[in-house]
C-alpha cells in the first residue's frame, strides 16, 4: 500500500482505529515500532531511523555507522569526526548536529560519498546540509576511509559528532 494510502487511512481514523491500523501495518511490514522504552513511535518502512528520537529499528540509539568489508583505523574515524564538527563551526551550524550521515553517490573506489549534500541528525530529526567538501581535508580523509573499508554499493557513512 502505498504511503499516502496509508496516511489517509491514519488520518481518517479514531484513536482505536489507528493503533488496529498501525498494528496492521507494522505486521505487513509497511512501518516498524521504535523500541526506544520512551518512544514507540511508529515509522514508515523506508525509514532507517525514528523520527521521534533518532534511534535505529533494532532499538540502539543514534550511532556512527562505518559501512564496508573492513574497520577503519580509529586515527582516521576520529580525524574525521575532527575535522567535520570543525568545518560545521566555520559554517556557524551552532549547536553542532548529533550526527552527520555522508550519502551513497557513486561506485568508485574513492569519494563513493557525497561532498556537497550532507544529512544532519538533531534527535529524531534531518535536515539536508547543502556545502562544498571538495579539495577539503575532509574529502582526503573520506577518501582513506573509503579505501580502508572497501564500502559496498549505496552504503551510507554516519558518524556521531563530539559534544
Amino acid at each position: 500500500m502505498p504511503t499516502s494510502e496509508l496516511a489517509s487511512l491514519l488520518e481518517h481514523s479514531d484513536t482505536a482505529g489507528r493503533s488496529v491500523i498501525r498494528d496492521a501495518a507494522v505486521s505487513a511490514g509497511l512501518m516498524w515500532k521504535c523500541r526506544n522504552p520512551a518512544c514507540g513511535q511508529h515509522n514508515l518502512r523506508a525509514e532507517g531511523l525514528c523520527g521521534n528520537c533518532g534511534w535505529d529499528r533494532q532499538g540502539r540509539p543514534l550511532s556512527d555507522d562505518q559501512p564496508g568489508l573492513y574497520v577503519a583505523p580509529d586515527e582516521l574515524w576520529e580525524q574525521l569526526r575532527e575535522e567535520i564538527a570543525e568545518h560545521l563551526r566555520r559554517e556557524a551550524l551552532e549547536p553542532l548536529p548529533d550526527a552527520v550521515t555522508f550519502p551513497w553517490v557513486s561506485g568508485s573506489d574513492t569519494s563513493p560519498w557525497s561532498l556537497t549534500e550532507l544529512v544532519l541528525h538533531r534527535g529524531g530529526t534531518t535536515m539536508i546540509h547543502q556545502t562544498a567538501l571538495g579539495g577539503t581535508e575532509i574529502e582526503e580523509t573520506l577518501d582513506e576511509i573509503a579505501l580502508a573499508v572497501e564500502p559496498s554499493y549505496l552504503e551510507a557513512l554516519r558518524i556521531m559528532l563530539p559534544r
